[in-house]
């Protein structure tokens, strides 16, 4: 199918295309933008090719008067022997969505609110999550508790001024309220930071993933010189937290897998950890992302609990076999359970498994196995991931090899999952999501009441700095009322982190000085997104 978009005074085609592929997942777009003045208010078919070759023809518009601000939108069906129009209106004043938007931000609402009625009227189909394409939508339900509204006003906002269904806007504001009895300070966190170390090394490297993760047979002679940087960093990070006397909320040592490491390199981070950053005794959690089975051992298991790590995961993925051989996994279903129990009897009373749905050559029944097998060994958390096809993967990359579910199993999928592990005695207490995520779905964090991550909740909340040290991690500092200062990312590859740390820490001491200096609050600007930790 091949549709036209003519939009006039509406610069967001990024968003506009994002929000047509919601409904029309595979089809051309082409734009024609006119400008704000333009009087032409027609199409000449035949003065331009480019209109001809068309099944929709979509238009939007934008007009302001008083403060408000107005979206129009038409679709007509041009295919032949077909003669379908749909027409949408939307008006926004500043005030009546997500905390007084900013101009470009009001003007974009309207236009995609409009564009999202078009096409849900088009296909008789609707989005579980509208047009919101952030990462982050709890966020809108924090910020309309804090405006008073009460919990109908919340949802009723989400579902029409944003087009959410009802389940997820009831979703959101249910995490959000568990994210606030579980953080109650969670508006007030940003006097501390949390810790993000990265250990940007995997046994192998996983079908589906894009994140720091170098294969230990190609990168191992590194580690130590690697591990001598990451504690030059700690260390420097250590002394202006002490200079400064700020508070340190949790610290997750993720990757990549950090149980990549050997136990006596496991012991020899941890213990830098320790060493360098101060008030270990009140940090609320120390993660540990164990997360391949096949790095689990019991040396391993005893250096985390002697270190006084609270949290760790055991990441099965799925529980069928086949499946775990074709995303090289490098672990077998037995060995989950195995790994599992040896987790269990090492003392560790907070375990995590994640699951991902939408799997190449998954079936719903899979995925009905794969939560049975996860329900006996009764974890104390499950993350619940959808898989996303993102960009510089092997399973995006390579599409007939690795054939992923289509939209409408992948929702049963997350459906069933999320009474599953309901009916365990688990709730939901974060949600994210990511571009191209199968079924236009997200990622949800379940856990037992007491078991959830205050990490996890701090990091996609972005209600205080998170300070990332090691491989490919990624800093994000945050002034009062969720402020953007800035971001800064170090280097993936490890040789390249260890030749430049000296640069690494004092960029980052300079973004930190510019937050933390005595009185600061925080500076308005916005940093690019970061993506959230996921687990390997």
């Amino acid at each position: 199918m091949r549709v036209l978009i003519e939009t006039r005074d509406c610069p967001f085609e990024l968003e506009i295309t994002r929000v047509v592929r919601l409904f029309l997942s595979s089809v051309e777009i082409r734009y024609r933008h006119l400008s704000a003045d333009s009087s032409q208010t027609e199409v000449d078919d035949e003065a331009d090719d480019t209109m001809t070759e068309r099944d929709l023809w979509i238009t939007l518009s934008l007009s302001r008067s008083n403060g408000e601000v107005l979206a129009v939108g038409r679709l007509q069906e041009a295919a032949p022997g077909k003669n379908r129009t749909c027409f949408a209106t939307h008006r926004d004043a500043p005030h009546q969505c997500e905390d007084a938007l900013p101009s470009k931000k009001l003007h974009k609402h309207a236009v995609l609110h409009v564009l999202h009625q078009l096409l849900e009227e088009y296909t008789g189909e609707s989005t579980p999550w509208g047009f919101l394409t952030g990462i982050r939508p709890a966020k809108l339900a924090h910020k309309l508790i804090l405006k008073g509204q009460s919990e109908s006003q919340i949802k009723r906002e989400l579902q029409t001024e944003y087009r959410l269904s009802e389940e997820r806007a009831r979703l959101l504001l249910e995490i959000a309220q568990i994210e606030s009895s579980v953080v109650p300070d969670l508006y007030h966190l940003d006097k501390a930071v949390s810790i993000y170390v990265g250990i940007p090394f995997c046994p192998t490297h996983c079908a589906y993933c894009t994140f720091p993760a170098y294969s230990m047979a190609e990168k191992a002679t590194y580690v130590d010189d690697f591990l001598a940087a990451l504690e030059r960093e700690l260390a420097h990070l250590g002394g202006f937290l002490r200079e400064r006397k700020i508070p340190v909320t949790s610290v997750y040592v993720g990757g990549g897998t950090p149980t990549s490491l050997r136990a006596n390199e496991l012991e020899r981070l941890l213990a830098s950890i320790h060493r360098e950053i101060p008030g270990f005794r009140a940090w609320r959690e120390l993660c540990v992302e164990a997360g391949r089975p096949d790095t689990i051992t019991p040396d391993r298991l005893r250096v985390m609990k002697d270190m006084g790590v609270s949290r760790i995961s055991v990441n099965p993925q799925t529980f069928k076999a086949e499946t775990l051989r074709h995303i090289r996994r490098g672990h077998t279903p037995d060995q989950i359970d195995h790994r599992f129990h040896a987790a269990r009897e090492a003392g560790f009373d907070n375990i995590n498994m994640d699951v991902i749905l939408g799997l190449p050559g998954e079936t719903v029944e899979d995925v009905r196995y794969t939560m049975e097998r996860v329900g006996r060994l009764d974890p104390d958390s499950i993350t619940v991931h959808t898989m996303a096809l993102k960009r510089s993967s092997e399973v995006t990359n390579d599409r007939d090899q690795f054939r992923v579910p289509d939209d409408e199993i992948v929702r049963t999928m997350m459906k069933e999952t999320e009474s599953c592990v309901r009916g365990l005695g688990h709730r939901p207490y974060y949600v994210y999501r990511q571009m191209d995520i199968l079924g236009n779905l997200e990622n949800i964090g379940f856990a037992k009441p007491g078991k959830e991550s205050v990490y996890n909740i701090s990091i996609i909340e972005e209600r205080q700095t998170i300070v990332g040290v090691g491989g490919g991690a990624v800093t994000k500092v945050i002034g009062s009322g969720g402020q953007h200062v800035g971001r800064l990312a170090n280097p993936r590859e490890p040789k390249a982190y260890i030749e430049t740390i000296e640069s690494v820490v004092a960029k980052k001491d300079a973004l930190l000085r510019k937050r933390f200096s005595d009185g600061s609050t925080g500076g308005e600007a916005k940093a690019n997104r970061s993506p959230v930790d996921c687990s390997c």
